[in-house]
């Protein structure tokens, strides 16, 4: 049985996954091998990369930060880089803290019931989460299976927070450690449109990550 790392509980044995048919890799992998793998995991056939995958040392993030002569970003700069700079800080946290738990870059990302699916979709019904793709998949068991649990709308709040030029410097180990260790509501101080301070929350919503193999089983 597969515990999850982050949490003191066992990993559910079957998973609901939304499935974007639109895209050739994912309708071939529902048609054929009925399977989706993580990448991280796909490459420990490799002996030099399981090697790192097993002590937490291998690396995922594909861009590294450069300096810049410009000190001021731009309103345009900051929409551009805002998914990965979330994603960047996000892994810097995994991989100083937490480096053999699976990583966003790498991992499936599911959901443990239809009950959280269908609150994903309430909550976000325009953002392509689209109740009819649902499949539900079985975990295969291995010795390099990993699986947590996370809160994704912490990753939802710091979407919005890094928008308005959040600068996480001070507090990125509270933020991030906080969603590595499969925590719950978080609650930030931002500007809002009158550039006065007000108080958000997360709320929340659990996924699972997965650095492993799961198979179609309906």
């Amino acid at each position: 049985m597969t515990k999850l790392m982050n949490l003191d509980l066992e990993s559910p044995k079957e998973f609901f996954i939304f499935c974007n048919r639109y895209r050739p890799i994912t309708a071939h992998n529902l048609t054929f091998p009925k399977t989706f793998v993580s990448a991280a995991y796909s490459y420990c056939s490799s002996k030099e990369f399981s090697r790192k995958y097993e002590d937490g040392t291998a690396t995922y993030l594909p861009f590294l930060p450069a300096e810049n002569d410009c000190k001021i970003i731009s309103p345009y700069l900051t929409t551009a880089m805002n998914n990965y700079r979330i994603e960047y800080d996000a892994e810097i946290c995994r991989k100083m803290y937490y480096p053999k738990y699976p990583s966003r870059i790498s991992a499936i990302f599911a959901f443990g019931d239809l009950d959280t699916c269908k609150k994903v979709y309430e909550k976000y019904p325009n953002n392509g989460w689209d109740l009819s793709t649902i499949k539900k998949f079985t975990l295969i068991d291995s010795p390099f299976t990993r699986v947590i649990k996370v809160n994704m709308e912490i990753v939802s709040l710091a979407r919005y927070a890094y928008l308005i030029s959040y600068s996480p410097e001070n507090d990125l180990d509270t933020l991030w450690k906080h969603y590595w260790s499969g925590g719950g509501n978080i609650q930030m101080e931002l500007p809002d449109v009158t550039v006065q301070r007000k108080k958000y929350e997360s709320g929340e919503i659990f996924e699972y990550l997965i650095e492993g193999s799961v198979v179609l089983s309906e």
